[in-house]
């Protein structure tokens, strides 16, 4: 797996890993997209990504995320109810009983 600037590569092939890293690299240098690859991860096999920890084969919700639905401030209006149950129901899949 590799992290680019918001950008998850996994392959199952090493071969085609590295093919397809050159070619991504490629194409952000064609576009005039400035990199700084020192920032870059690869061959990586976890990441937090956008509140998700994704490993090798499996996605988990970042434990952030669990801590601020348990410790959520008491709903004092419609619109933080709804708040609260947007970010609920995003995550809810995560969440065991």
């Amino acid at each position: 797996m590799a992290y680019l600037n918001n950008i998850i590569i996994y392959l199952n092939s090493e071969e085609e890993y590295k093919k397809y890293i050159k070619w991504v690299l490629q194409r952000l240098y064609d576009k005039e997209i400035p990199i700084a690859i020192e920032k870059y991860k690869f061959y990586i096999i976890k990441t937090n990504f956008i509140g998700f920890i994704i490993k090798l084969g499996r996605i988990s919700m970042d434990l952030k995320k669990i801590k601020a639905i348990v410790n959520w401030q008491d709903l004092e209006n419609v619109i933080g109810l709804k708040l609260f149950l947007r970010f609920y129901n995003y995550y809810r899949r995560f969440i065991t009983k």
